[in-house]
């Protein structure tokens, strides 16, 4: 047995799902849910992340006024260059998640960037000039019904969930969300300081930043109230007791996507869920047990939503690159790719006098 599997316990995994629910909770607030010291709390999250077992996040959801750009980018590869291609996308800041999958793509990739025009430039003087590559299909996301950050363990009993995030309060797809506020770009350096570890001290992004640590506390307070910044607390999948990460496409009819949306984003083992375009308009990424789960899976999404037809399953054989983590084999995080998507997709090489570049390489007519 893996020796740093066996050392995580339920406790370890309490710990994890408590602060999906509050993830930037006081290590006093959380002893009081979880029964156990504070110091022996944070020691054992010193060890969880130190070894890459968790970690907690924090992603930028706006540019400015508007959502990102994302789509779902599937690459195809030549015999054996699977491997390279999702090493170098891996590293990319504009990429949010890789994954090496089964059935007509190599590698599932998802990607966040400013605008449209950003998005080709990424696709087009970038991705599809790695060495390897030898075709993408790409699938613009329409509408976030479920995000990553909403899946959870399911270690606490919800009396303790309710004291970490409040009686009553709506939950999943149901819940009616905030109006999403804009992000200034003077904030962008905050939530770029939170990406590898969102439970960071005021005053460690105070000393960073060079606010003040009021400044820097009114800043986060305004970016998590209006959702311009989100916390994910993640946990490396084999740990988890759901290591077997899937995706289905399916077709919803246009009149129908709101209710399938709200009945797939309840069920336990969805992770995400996404309008989008392309040939298929609707896409579910799932945590799952066993790997012959999909098919029951699926089943019951047919089951319970009759207008849902189910085009295409894909299983993922290794996910690279989560939430701008980068995992290892086991899906233990190794670093945190800075997630700045407000940067240059082209490579310096190619001409940037123009503020997107002209598309053609330095001393070309």
């Amino acid at each position: 047995m893996n020796s740093a599997i066996s050392a995580i316990d339920d406790t370890d995994r309490a710990l994890v799902h408590a602060l999906q629910l509050a993830p930037r909770a006081s290590w006093e607030r959380l002893a009081q849910v979880l029964g156990v010291r504070p110091e022996t709390l944070a020691r054992r999250w010193e060890r969880m992340t130190a070894a890459g077992d968790a970690w907690v996040c924090g992603l930028g959801l706006r540019t400015g006024n508007q959502a990102p750009c994302m789509a779902w980018v599937e690459v195809t590869c030549a015999a054996g260059a699977a491997p390279a291609v999702g090493a170098a996308l891996t590293g990319d800041a504009h990429t949010m998640g890789v994954e090496h999958t089964t059935g007509d793509r190599d590698l599932l990739a998802f990607v966040a960037v400013p605008d449209l025009h950003m998005l080709y430039q990424y696709l087009s003087f970038r991705v599809q000039r790695i060495p390897g590559v030898v075709g993408t299909r790409s699938s613009m996301v329409t509408a976030v019904h479920a995000s990553p950050d909403r899946w959870r363990l399911d270690q606490l009993t919800p009396a303790q969930a309710d004291l970490l995030t409040g009686r009553g309060r709506r939950k999943g797809a149901t819940a009616s969300p905030a109006p999403v506020a804009p992000m200034p770009q003077e904030d962008r350096p905050l939530v770029l300081a939170l990406a590898a570890d969102a439970r960071r001290s005021v005053a460690s992004l105070a000393r960073e930043s060079g606010m003040s640590e009021s400044t820097v506390r009114r800043r986060l307070g305004r970016l998590e109230a209006g959702q311009s910044l989100r916390y994910s607390c993640a946990m490396a999948a084999g740990l988890t007791g759901w290591p077997v990460s899937a995706t289905v496409w399916a077709e919803v009819p246009e009149h129908e996507v709101a209710d399938c949306a709200a009945v797939a984003s309840g069920l336990r083992e969805t992770r995400t869920c996404m309008s989008v375009s392309g040939r298929w308009n609707f896409m579910i990424g799932a945590r799952l047990r066993t790997m012959e789960e999909l098919s029951r899976y699926t089943a019951d999404l047919t089951r319970r939503m009759p207008g849902l037809r189910v085009t295409d399953t894909a299983v993922a054989l290794h996910v690279r690159k989560s939430q701008a983590q980068e995992l290892d084999r086991t899906g233990r995080r190794v670093r945190t790719v800075r997630p700045d998507i407000w940067a240059d997709t082209t490579p310096v090489a190619w001409d940037e006098a123009l503020p997107y570049g002209t598309g053609r390489p330095h001393g070309t007519a």
